[in-house]
Formats: structure tokens, C-alpha cells, sequence
């Protein structure tokens, strides 16, 4: 069984949206492309061709790499002026010789993209038959291998024995915008696995980049700082969807536009995360289509496992965590009734398709209730297949949940130590073939102020009697959606909330010896209103797109 690990280095950086859009799983919300129709030149005697970017309407695009081993790709494509009469073979090559020329003209201080950096498919050959305007489109590829940090720009020329380069078209210039790794002033927590939900709807990942916790030694009089280590191994991105096409009757891998839009700028709002050695992955959970983990055929998770695969690879992310909440079964007329094999078989699936990648589950409710029993599932033991699971339950409407799948834990000594039982409503029993070491046994909601699970502290309590007497089986600390700090009710428990679950999650954060404090180390990438404070302002890291 495979764990947590460190994340690879040299990630790759921005991948346009557009690509993703091809695949099946993210035909909904569309991202349209800016290109429309060139205008022709003028109307000339011979006819004339260009290169463009499938992204830009100008013979100018960027593109983005992080320093190290990263690639990404752009498509491309050859235009005429007016139809072919017959047809037409382009050739485009990188051509380092228009860089000092380009920063002449334009009084610019890029650095020149090696040629060797700049890959372009089909041998850089278009062909545009006779009777068309526009060729295929073909992949140019750029490489970081060797760059510094830097803006390098890319030029990529075409030629062609049938027509003449159009004057201000038969060059297209990249930017190349190489970002250095950003590995912090802080080492990333590896004692303890810690798990945070970011909903993009209204945040950037990057809110998941800036906790940083301080231990502080009170028994010395000059109150040394112990260490300080930031948080959040492992990062669940929303708000993923799994969808029914009607018409086809496909699932679909459903972006909405947020998560989108963070995937395409990933270099500002995932690549930061993955250099200081955080995984993050695509939490995906139901539609209210009346479709979802329960209920696909065989043909359904296959299509569907390749599309959350290919996803995953195109942004480079890190695994995948599935959460069946909101998937509406029972509810859609038409839609099949649940079942307990359906499930099993796309954690199944997933795992094999990608073995490389972090496969997560939450477990909450009745699609994963029946998961200790091989014979409901079809033989699958689910845990053979989990990295880790952990509880569903996050919900503020009740109090911190500690889920007992193993009945480790025994009443009369818990309550003979302060216990307030029931210390949780929702009855589990163990995975098959998950180990307890694998399994998070709660989760931390963000209460408002006034709401009484924070005033009372009951299920914070419990957890530090849990723990202390021995009945927790790892260093799993889950929570749910992160928070800024939010006028009104929810003032300041940005930092209460966390503080107070690791002083009792903590084997001496009660004892009076030390103190844990939590603070922010700001993302440079962050729009926050004062980056040298180590708190969040009202409104820090909401979403600014």
C-alpha cells in the first residue's frame, strides 16, 4: 500500500483550458477561444499565409514553465489570405534569429529560448489542401531543461515554396515566462498528514499555501520558539462534479468555470502548493443528476475514469479524492436505483488506470456504508485500492464527529476522563482491506462564533481525550472548506479553529508546556490587503477572477 510521499520536482505550469475543453468530461461551461477570423491583407495579386496561436488573434502568445524538467504545449496552425488554388506546404521552425531584432524594435530585454527547448510536431510541417484557408493544428512544445528563471522569448518562423510569409504574419512570437520554484521559508509538516478542502468558487488554492503553525517552549523564561512548520499535505480542490450527458447517456468529469480558470493558471494558484511538496488533487462528488459513484455501468467508469485521468495528467495534479454527497440518487426520474458494486468498481479502476496518483475516499453516508462487506461489493476490498479515507462528516450543524469504525474506543473509560458521549451519530464500520492507520477519524467543521460546538467545545474536548488516551491509530487531521477571515460570525476563526484542533490534536498541546500559535507566511501570488502581516485580512485570498 502506498503513502504519502513527496511531490516530484520540477512540475510542469500552465496548460490552456481550451485542451481541456476537448475532452468528453468538459463539454459543460465551455471556455470559447478569442480567435474568430483574421481579417485578409490587402488584396494582392499572390496570396499570402501566416502563423498563429490556436489562443491568440496576433502573431504574439505566452506561455508558462517552472524551472527545472516542466513542459507545456501550445497548438498552432497556418492561415491563408484567401483559399488555396492548390495545394500548400508550410514549414515552421524555431528561429533564435528574430530575438535581438524583436528587442530592438520594441526596446525589450528578453532572453533568447533555445531552439533546442522548442519542440514542434510533424517536423513543423502544415499542409492547407486546395479550396481551404486553414491548416490542422499541430503541437509546439517548450521545454525548461536548463533555464533559469526568466522571459525568453520564442520565435517561430515559416516558409513555403507556393506562398510568400504575409508581412506582419510569418513570425510567431512566445514569451516564455520561466518561474522559479517557490519553496518558502517554511518546511511542510511531515509528522502529522493534514488535509484541507479549498472550495474555488470562492477562494485560490492558495489559501491552502499559507498556514504556518509555531511551537512555542512556555517552561523556559526566554520562551524559545521550538520549530515552526507549515500545514496542509494534502489540498482537495472544488468544486469537481460528476455529470449525465442526457443525449449519450455518458458521466462526465464536470469543471465549472472557477476550478477552471484555476486549472489554466496553474503556475499562480497550484504550482506554489506542489513546490513546497503539497499533493493536490480534484475532490469530486455528485451533481444532483440522480447519477453518480452508486449507479454507473461498466461502460460509464471506464469513460469516466479516462477522463479524470486524462485531466490529471494534462495539469499535472496529484490524485484524486472521491466525496459521493449531492449526487441526487432517487431523486431524477429515469435514473437507475444505487447499488453496491458500482462504487467498488471505480475506486477499483481508478487505481489501476493510475497507479502513479493519490486516490482518496471520504466516507460518509450510504455510498460507502457497505464497504466492510466483500460480499455486497462484488469481492472488491475497496482499502486495498486507497492511499487513505477519511470522514465525510464536516458539516457545522453538528459537533466534531469522531467516527469509531473499529470500536477502539470504550464509553465508561472515555466518560471516567470527561467525555461527552455520543461522541459521534453516524455509526462505521471498518474498509475492507484498509488498514486503521489509513483511515481519518474526523474532521474539523469552521463553526461560526456564536454557534455553540464552538462556544461549548464538546467535540473538541473529546478529540483531546481520544487522544490522550491513546485511541487515535495516526496523525491524520482533516478540515473542511478553508475559510478567510469573514466579517460578522465568522471573524477571526480562520486561525481559532485550527489553533484549538491542534492544541488538543497535539500530544502536549495541553499540558501548560507549550503553545501552539497559528500564523499566515503570505503567497507572494495572493491578492491579500497587507503581505507583511502574518494574519488575513477581510477577504485575503478570495477568488479575484
Amino acid at each position: 500500500m502506498r503513502r504519502l510521499i513527496n511531490i516530484k520536482n520540477g512540475v510542469v505550469t500552465l496548460l490552456s483550458a481550451a485542451v481541456i475543453a476537448g475532452l468528453a468530461a468538459c463539454e459543460a461551461d465551455p471556455v470559447e477561444t478569442m480567435r474568430g477570423n483574421l481579417p485578409d491583407d490587402e488584396l494582392l495579386e499572390n496570396t499570402n499565409v501566416l502563423i498563429r496561436s490556436q489562443y491568440s488573434s496576433v502573431e504574439r502568445a505566452v506561455v508558462r514553465l517552472t524551472e527545472g524538467t516542466g513542459t507545456t504545449f501550445d497548438p498552432i496552425y497556418c492561415q491563408l489570405t484567401r483559399p488555396a488554388e492548390k495545394a500548400v506546404t508550410v514549414k515552421a521552425v524555431s528561429d533564435e534569429s528574430k530575438v535581438a531584432e524583436y528587442n530592438s524594435t520594441y526596446g525589450t530585454e528578453f532572453l533568447t529560448m533555445p531552439a533546442t527547448n522548442v519542440e514542434i510536431a510533424d517536423n513543423g510541417q502544415f499542409s492547407i489542401p486546395a479550396g481551404n484557408k486553414t491548416s490542422e493544428k499541430i503541437k509546439v512544445t517548450f521545454k525548461a531543461d536548463g533555464l533559469t528563471a526568466g522571459n525568453y522569448l520564442a520565435p517561430i518562423s515559416i516558409s513555403s515554396e507556393e506562398v510568400a510569409p504575409s508581412e506582419n504574419g510569418g513570425t510567431l512570437f512566445y514569451a516564455v515566462k520561466v518561474r522559479g520554484l517557490e519553496v518558502g521559508d517554511y518546511e511542510l509538516d511531515t509528522e502529522n498528514t493534514t488535509v484541507f478542502y479549498v472550495n474555488t468558487s470562492d477562494y485560490s488554492p492558495l489559501l491552502a499555501d499559507v498556514w504556518v503553525i509555531s511551537k512555542e517552549d512556555l517552561m523556559s523564561p526566554d520562551m524559545p520558539t521550538v520549530w515552526q512548520k507549515t500545514y496542509g499535505n494534502i489540498v482537495n480542490l472544488r468544486t469537481v462534479q460528476i455529470g449525465y450527458d442526457e443525449a449519450t447517456g455518458r458521466a462526465q468529469l464536470i469543471l465549472n468555470s472557477d476550478i477552471r480558470y484555476v486549472l489554466e493558471h496553474a503556475d499562480l494558484h497550484i504550482r506554489p502548493l506542489q513546490d513546497k511538496g503539497r499533493k493536490v488533487c480534484l475532490s469530486i462528488e455528485g451533481g444532483n443528476t440522480g447519477l453518480g459513484f452508486c449507479n454507473l455501468t461498466d461502460t460509464q467508469i471506464a469513460d469516466f475514469v479516462a477522463q479524470v485521468k486524462a485531466c490529471l495528467d494534462l495539469y499535472e495534479l496529484d490524485g484524486v479524492n472521491l466525496f459521493d454527497r449531492n449526487a441526487g440518487y432517487g431523486q431524477v426520474e429515469g435514473m437507475p436505483a444505487m447499488n453496491t458494486t458500482s462504487y467498488p468498481k471505480l475506486i477499483k479502476a481508478m487505481r489501476e488506470a493510475m497507479p502513479d496518483k493519490l486516490l482518496t475516499l471520504a466516507d460518509y453516508e450510504e455510498p460507502t456504508e457497505y464497504f466492510w462487506d466483500t460480499e455486497a461489493t462484488g469481492g472488491i476490498e475497496v482499502g486495498k485500492y486507497l492511499d487513505y479515507a477519511w470522514s465525510g462528516y464536516m458539516s457545522e450543524n453538528e459537533d466534531v464527529q469522531i467516527l469509531d469504525p473499529w470500536g477502539v474506543i470504550d464509553q465508561d473509560e472515555g466518560e471516567m476522563n470527561g467525555m461527552v458521549f455520543p461522541v459521534n451519530n453516524h455509526p462505521r464500520k471498518p474498509i475492507a482491506g484498509l488498514e486503521q492507520s489509513q483511515y481519518g477519524a474526523f474532521a474539523v467543521p469552521f463553526y461560526s462564533v456564536s454557534s455553540s460546538f464552538n462556544t461549548e467545545a464538546i467535540g473538541t474536548l473529546n478529540l483531546w481525550v481520544w487522544r490522550m488516551l491513546g485511541w487515535s491509530a495516526n496523525n491524520m487531521l482533516m478540515f473542511g472548506d478553508l475559510i478567510t477571515n469573514i466579517q460578522g460570525e465568522y471573524e477571526g476563526q480562520w486561525g481559532a479553529i485550527i489553533g484549538m484542533a491542534l492544541t488538543v490534536f497535539e500530544p502536549d498541546g495541553m499540558d501548560g508546556t507549550y503553545m501552539y500559535g497559528v500564523y499566515i507566511s503570505h503567497n507572494p501570488n495572493g491578492n491579500v490587503f497587507d503581505p507583511n502581516v502574518p494574519a488575513l485580512y477581510y477577504g485575503d485570498y478570495t477568488k479575484d477572477w
